[in-house]
């Protein structure tokens, strides 16, 4: 084995081993999710040297160089002194929008609307560069494959999904079968495949290239309201329902590999961390729950909010979980050991119905029915800004890859850009 070069992985840190074996090409992944703004460059580079064979002593000060360019970005990336500020409104549907995401590189941005519409936007400029027309009603849920970004999956409440170019526009397959509204889809980590779940309480999984239907999923008895890949291999899948339980699925079988239970009322979200060993789910009941992937068992309950849990998010190293809520705050866990709560954010006067960390973890972006987003310190729980503007309930926002933009959406039938 021969090593070829490094590659930088960001969010979560770590460095990508890409070499030579047999002539072939192939890569390897190693995780360095404890790294931050004061680990010791020096001591990690031996780490790795002692424990990896792709690791020799010509590459020693090239690793180190990589390594501190990592250290560089988290602390680039820190939460003191970075204001945003409003760089373009997106303003050409005619309908309030439904969900909004940025492409890998930030450069692109898709926003879905009650106009039946999906449309693709350059970031930078802020032109509309496509608009997927098709669907029959609501387009609820966007996205696009990860890394590649070269396809777009939407999901609509015409109980259809379907699969776009988003350099041509064209439609490349319409994913059938459900019998209800398709209110979550999601592309597997390696774009192969894609899920769609519906409130005809089944969850399918396709053949993205063909579009055809691989399995449906059944088991839950209400609406399934959300569901994601595990975040590498993309063999597993997790739904979250109405009917209070989230379900655990293989996609290479049709059948459930495990029932999370314990909620008392309607799952809102659920979420895998990073390496997939931890579930989290959010619930009307007023708490979150974290769980063990592979015992597939409760690890901790937390009762904090006062009101419906209405969303949940890990950051990048899976280290915390945030939750928001309708009693108008967000808080933050640590999931390590003991679930502690870290922090409290307090000072939207409506719901928050949204939430997620910047890619670093040092901030936190809510979106509430009160028409604004904040930004928050995760470590303090002070915000750290207020991004206003909006003449309507924000239910939708994310930051970039890179952790330079946000996009929000709001029922004012716009989405801005803050830079």
């Amino acid at each position: 084995m021969k090593l070829l070069k490094f590659h930088l992985r960001y969010h979560p840190p770590g460095l990508i081993l890409e070499y030579l074996q047999k002539g072939v090409v192939k890569s390897k992944d190693i995780d360095l999710l404890d790294l931050n703004a004061n680990s010791d460059i020096k001591e990690i580079a031996k780490r790795l040297y002692m424990k990896e064979v792709l690791i020799t002593e010509d590459v020693r000060e090239q690793l180190e160089q990589c390594l501190d360019i990592l250290k560089k970005r988290i602390e680039h990336e820190g939460p003191a002194g970075k204001r945003f500020y409003i760089y373009k409104t997106l303003q050409t549907h005619v309908l309030p929008l439904t969900n909004v995401a940025f492409d890998k590189n930030g450069s692109r941005c898709l926003s879905g609307s009650y106009d039946r519409t999906c449309k693709l936007w350059n970031v930078e400029t802020g032109k509309e560069l496509k608009s997927f027309t098709g669907h029959q009603n609501v387009v609820y849920c966007v996205g696009f494959n990860f890394p590649t970004c070269n396809r777009v999956l939407t999901g609509s409440f015409d109980k259809s999904a379907k699969i776009w170019d988003p350099e041509t526009g064209e439609c490349l397959a319409t994913l059938w079968g459900h019998r209800g509204e398709v209110v979550a889809a999601q592309f597997s980590a390696k774009g192969d495949l894609a899920a769609t779940s519906s409130m005809d309480h089944t969850a399918k999984l396709y053949d993205v290239r063909t579009g055809n239907e691989i399995h449906t999923y059944t088991g839950h008895t209400a609406e399934v309201i959300a569901l994601q890949f595990d975040p590498n291999e993309g063999q597993r899948m997790i739904t979250g329902s109405f009917d209070g339980t989230i379900s655990m699925w293989d996609t290479r079988t049709k059948d459930r590999v495990a029932v999370l239970q314990g909620h008392d009322g309607e799952i809102s979200n659920v979420q895998f961390n990073w390496d997939s060993s931890l579930v989290g789910s959010s619930s009307l009941d007023g708490s979150a729950k974290l769980w063990d992937a592979r015992k597939t068992s409760c690890l901790a309950t937390v009762a904090g909010h006062t009101d419906e849990v209405l969303d949940i998010c890990f950051d990048w190293a899976g280290k915390r979980m945030a939750t928001s809520s309708s009693d108008c705050s967000a808080r933050v866990y640590d999931v390590r050991s003991d679930f502690k709560e870290l922090a409290v954010m307090r000072g939207h006067r409506e719901e928050v119905s949204k939430v997620c960390f910047s890619p670093a973890g040092g901030c936190l972006l809510t979106a509430s029915a009160d028409r604004s987003a904040r930004i928050w310190n995760t470590t303090t729980g002070n915000c750290i800004q207020v991004l206003s503007g909006h003449q309507g309930e924000i239910f939708s926002c994310a930051f970039s890859y890179a952790g330079d933009a946000i996009i929000t959406a709001s029922k004012d039938n716009t989405c801005r850009i803050w830079r």
